[in-house]
């Protein structure tokens, strides 16, 4: 980037002389197409020319030499009827027209105007407007106008522009008329990898999603609202915490065998935003359930959605294959709205959203229930011991507060929702932008403040932030870009509530309703020590309103960029672009809110702060040329070299001495640990890539670039990944004329290529590991951890096949997707033999395939000029398959899953269970032979299902009447299973947790047929100590999206509002939900299969406006 800056006042003197083209032409022919003879004329003077529609296959006799460009139109145009406009600028541009009819022919013709603009409202220069039948006609000047001369009120104009689809508009007794054209969904110009390009040249799989189409849902962050939008990409928001829980992205399958349990995103996409790539690793201390890190911040969040003009999701070999090692999971490229040509344009966006969290759809025991069965699991355990009156002095002594100290009354039992949980949580969100710019120079500004309060009391999310891109043109060879992004976010969470319980929903369903939230006098009871240390809960009630769970982050995304062009058909950019987060954590836990049992810590104090800067330098040579009007050359070569450092300081203290202090310096606070560290990693990459088109109907593409990465050792660092498309438009060739009228557009295409993953392993992968240790009064060094320099990239051959067209006049689209993709190489941990020394180290073994299918579709059901009805609907399914685990099964088993050869990747394996025995009430289990068994270790651990559904979509309706506009979505998904472990306590295996009202149905006398089995105080063989299909429930679900009603109000208000447009709308989300399944919501499942403890998801409703003037 240096370099080229130092250059460029060389370049620019050069440039002086060298490119400013002469606007002379040299052509001959007696025969050639108008259309050609454009081309010419664009590429000898480097004119810009417009024409709208007009008939180009006419052909003329021209003998240009060094001929003025307007002496050659001067010469050519009028005996054909056409005339031109010629505008100077910093780029030239000619309007080819039509001639006006002479004035004797109009005699009795009134004149109708108009404007000619896009979707958006952007004027479109060189449009054709003609009255249909005739032969008169026009084109739009650059701000789109257009006046043209009619014989009747029954006149029928027509509208065109290339890329558009053209629009009849009866004149009726109108005098001015207003056009808006819709582009056509094939000439759509698309973000691909490191550019763009016309949709019907893409040779790969890829789906586009508009910045309109979320911005308005009420998710903080745009990760959420994919969910159900891109077929194959498979969504599970974390939490409904807000500001956190990042969602996990699944594109096309599990590709690799890192584990993600750690809170890692290793499955997810490469995602980036106007080319820089997006940290998506939280910074942010985390909390563990069931050995499963819940990411409480969310970095993604920390980026407002309205600021996003496009996503573009790119899925196959072929349309990934330029980003190389980083994007084996698919691509997720984000572009940022930006200014265009025109007046400064202003918009003012507010919205306010009322959410409730989603209520258990199963109600808790309540005092009595929970108590009759305690006593009941006392007296099944041991009646003889557990007397009445011994129950009783149990209880009493375990639950040791009591109303005025009486030991005979408990206090009545707790609304817990009441008391944590907010009615209502509203979020106030308001943005102003500003866009505008000229030929030369365009901006895009804006302000967001948004302020999201929790569900759970005393947590919420604020967010403010900026956007400011800008883009330049000095000269005509020169291009300069900034794209700058800052925000300052501050989330209160609940945390873990002393340390000693998490504060989520399922814990906070578990506390039991003998626990008092206050005492007589209104204090708060603090802690409960019940039963043992899984009992020893905080007071969550007490630790929302004393401890302190906060994370202050700073984020900027900014990126520079320079283009120079050159020779006519060259071009080279360098971009620098940074995305730089500075985290600041602090929780502290309050001195009445220590340990229950022990009272050790004295209350304490944790902060950590992490700094994290991703910096990124690419710098590409593209080359374009045109042969013959029919061959389309497009040549990328390019450098990349990518830096990423992170420092982590964290210190925690404890013995605060009073509830007081909230400083890690507080007087008299001892260190309980201190660590800090620092991470650096690098990426150097070359790539290549040839796109070639013929005829608009041939298109070619192929791929190759080479990453070097500093996790691996020496000899295993750099990896050659490839990929090559085809496609072939069938609806331009002259033998499908005949079906023209009823197949509009059908394209066929296909791929092949490889590209890699550096997996679980990080930069101390490569190198043993040591640990120091005191041995009889000495410090020893030993090796803790064997290092691999031998392990390389996992790669990803994958393959696809699609087809894409459109039906009835363009009503109907579809596209069909069918792929493969083959991984080898998998990093996975290998256990070492004993005598080694070590217990395991990471290296490459085993290979994993995904096929699967994916079937879009969209239909106008109706179309009239004020009534339209479309339905869009996807459907995706995948089949993973371990095919070689190289590992024995044994050492893959975490929990209730395991890999196993065959199955898919993260199956469940655990024993069968066979119901209650009638007779005794204890459970049973499938024996190794099929029977039932009440000796677990005589059943055998088999597969029983996939924590991954096997088909996913939605369904989406829009409807259109006048100003009023309708849409709702329907998501579903199927074919997979969820551990529901918040079941573990109906068997007694921990006695005195609340339980849902499924526990009830249990066995109690023999003969009796029941769900659960009989109850024992800490059940032996309950709960957790036993991994069977007992907690496996089917995860199918059909969720009501979303729904939105809205209203553009008509000129004849805007006028008198002064303003340039409005529309109102009031949406709901998460409004329905149908599921056999007793998770608290099926779609908030971990990466192991787990039903979601987390923070509870919210259904919400919003009302917003949006004002442009």
């Amino acid at each position: 980037m240096g370099i080229l800056c130092l250059l460029l006042p060389c370049i620019q003197a050069v440039a002086q002389k060298s490119t400013q083209p002469g606007r002379n032409v040299t052509l001959t022919s007696s025969r050639i197409a108008l259309g050609d003879v454009f081309n010419v004329i664009e590429k000898q003077t480097g004119v810009l020319l417009f024409f709208g529609d007009l008939n180009t296959n006419q052909t003329v006799g021209v003998k240009f030499v060094a001929t003025p460009v307007e002496v050659a139109l001067g010469e050519m145009l009028p005996p054909i009827g056409l005339t031109y406009e010629y505008v100077k600028g910093n780029k030239d541009k000619i309007f080819i027209k039509s001639i006006m009819p002479s004035k004797k022919d109009t005699v009795m013709m009134t004149s109708i105007s108009g404007v000619v603009t896009d979707e958006k409202g952007e004027p479109l220069p060189g449009a054709s407007v003609r009255v249909k039948g005739t032969n008169v006609g026009t084109a739009t000047e650059r701000n789109g106008s257009f006046t043209l001369r009619r014989n009747s009120e029954k006149d029928v104009l027509q509208v065109s522009f290339m890329g558009f689809t053209m629009a009849e508009i009866p004149v009726g007794g109108k005098a001015n008329v207003k056009v808006r054209l819709r582009q056509e969904e094939n000439s759509l110009q698309v973000v691909t990898a490191y550019g763009t390009t016309e949709k019907r040249a893409v040779t790969g799989a890829m789906t586009i999603v508009k910045g309109a189409d979320i911005q308005n849902l009420p998710n903080r962050s745009f990760d959420k609202s994919l969910m159900g939008v891109v077929p194959g990409l498979l969504v599970t928001p974390g939490t409904g915490q807000p500001g956190g829980g990042i969602a996990n992205f699944v594109l096309r399958g599990i590709a690799t065998s890192a584990d993600p349990r750690n809170g890692s995103t290793v499955r997810n996409p490469l995602i980036l935003i106007d080319g820089i790539p997006v940290s998506q690793e939280t910074t942010q201390m985390s909390f563990s359930y069931d050995s499963y890190t819940t990411s409480i911040n969310n970095p993604l969040a920390q980026l407002n959605p309205s600021d996003i003009e496009s996503i573009s999701v790119l899925k196959d070999a072929s349309a990934i294959a330029l980003y190389g090692a980083k994007a084996s999971n698919g691509v997720i490229l984000i572009t940022s709205k930006r200014g265009k040509a025109g007046k400064t344009r202003f918009e003012f966006r507010h919205q306010t959203d009322i959410s409730k969290a989603i209520s258990n759809r199963q109600r808790t025991l309540t005092q009595d229930e929970y108590l009759k069965l305690l006593y009941e699991t006392y007296k099944n355990t041991d009646p003889i011991k557990w007397t009445d009156q011994a129950i009783k002095s149990d209880l009493f002594s375990k639950f040791s507060y009591r109303v005025n100290g009486n030991d005979t009354i408990f206090y009545p039992a707790a609304d817990w929702r009441k008391e944590l949980y907010n009615d209502v949580a509203p979020t106030i969100s308001n943005e102003l932008s500003a866009s505008g710019g000229n030929d030369n120079t365009n901006f895009f500004l804006n302000f967001e403040y948004t302020k999201q309060n929790g569900v759970i009391r005393g947590t919420g999310y604020d967010r403010k932030s900026v956007r400011f891109n800008f883009e330049n043109r000095p000269t005509k060879w020169l291009r300069l870009g900034l794209n700058n992004f800052l925000s300052y976010n501050v989330q209160n969470y609940a945390g873990s509530a002393g340390g000693a319980g998490d504060m989520d929903a399922a814990a906070i369903a578990l506390m039991s309703p003998l626990n008092p939230i206050r005492l007589d006098n209104g204090d708060f009871q603090l802690n409960y020590a019940v039963g043992g240390s899984s009992q020893n809960q905080v007071n969550p009630a007490a630790a929302l309103a004393y401890n302190t769970n906060k994370n202050t982050a700073y984020r900027a995304l900014t990126k520079v960029s320079a283009e120079v062009s050159f020779l006519k058909n060259f071009k080279i950019t360098s971009n620098l672009g940074v995305d730089f987060m500075f985290s600041e954590a602090k929780e502290k836990v309050d001195t009445r809110l220590s340990d229950p049992l022990t009272l050790s810590i004295g209350g304490k104090i944790e902060e950590q702060d992490v700094r994290r800067a991703n910096i990124i330098n690419t710098n590409m040579l593209n080359y374009n040329q045109i042969f013959s009007n029919i061959h389309e050359l497009n040549l990328i070569v390019g450098q990349e070299a990518q830096i990423m450092n992170q420092r982590t300081m964290a210190v925690a203290v404890g013995n605060l001495g009073s509830f007081y202090y909230d400083q890690i310096s507080s007087p008299g606070a001892t260190i309980m640990r201190q660590s800090g560290y620092v991470l650096k990693e690098t990426l150097l990459s070359y790539f290549a890539q040839l796109n070639y088109g013929f005829g608009k109907k041939y298109f070619l593409t192929g791929t190759i670039r080479k990453d070097g990465s500093s996790r691996f050792g020496a000899d295993k660092r750099f990896g050659t990944y490839w990929s090559t498309g085809i496609g072939w438009v069938m609806t331009s060739e002259d033998f499908m004329s005949t079906v023209s009228q009823y197949l509009n557009y059908l394209k066929i295409r296909g791929s092949i290529g490889a590209a890699g993953n550096a997996g679980a392993i990080n930069r101390f992968t490569p190198y043993d590991q040591s640990s120091i240790a005191k041995y009889q009064n000495a410090t020893a060094v030993y090796t803790s951890t064997p290092g691999n320099p031998d392990v390389k990239w996992e790669n990803t051959l994958s393959w696809d096949a699609g087809v894409e067209g459109s039906i009835i006049k363009n009503r109907v689209s579809f596209t069909a997707d069918i792929y493969q993709r083959n991984t080898s190489n998998l990093i996975y941990t290998i256990n070492l033999p004993l005598s080694s020394g070590f217990s395991s180290m990471l290296g490459n073994l085993g290979k994993m395939r995904n096929r699967g299918v994916e079937i879009s579709l969209s239909t106008d059901v109706i179309k009239t000029k004020q009534f339209t009805w479309n339905i869009n609907a996807n459907w995706s399914t995948n089949r993973n398959t371990l095919v070689k685990a190289d590992v024995p099964l044994a050492a893959t088993v975490v929990g209730p899953t395991a890999n196993k050869e065959g199955e898919s990747f993260n199956s469940f394996y655990a024993i069968k269970w066979a119901g209650v025995n009638p007779s005794s009430g204890n459970s049973q289990w499938l024996d190794s032979v099929g029977k039932p068994n009440e000796d677990p270790n005589a059943a055998k651990r088999v597969i029983i299902g996939q924590t991954q559904p096997k088909a996913f979509g939605s369904i989406t309706c829009r409807f259109n009447w006048k100003a009023f506009d309708l849409s709702s979505m329907f998501y579903y998904q199927y074919g997979y299973l969820i551990y529901d472990d918040s079941r573990f306590v109906n068997d007694g295996y921990s006695p005195y947790s609340n339980q849902g009202v499924n526990a009830l149905d249990r066995w109690q006398n023999p003969g009796d047929i029941a769900s659960n089995p009989k109850r024992l105080l800490s059940n032996a063989l309950g709960g957790a100590t036993i991994y069977s299909s007992r907690f496996l429930f089917s995860g199918d679900y059909i969720r009501l999206q979303n729904v939105v009603v809205g209203y553009t109000c008509p000129e004849s208000i805007t006028q008198k509002l002064r303003i340039s447009g409005a529309r109102i709308f009031v949406q709901g989300s998460n409004l329905a939900l149908w599921s056999s399944s007793p998770a608290l919501d099926p779609a908030t499942v971990n990466v192991a299969g787990f039903s979601s403890t987390s923070y509870p998801m919210q259904r919400s409703i919003s009302v917003g406006l949006n004002a442009k003037f």
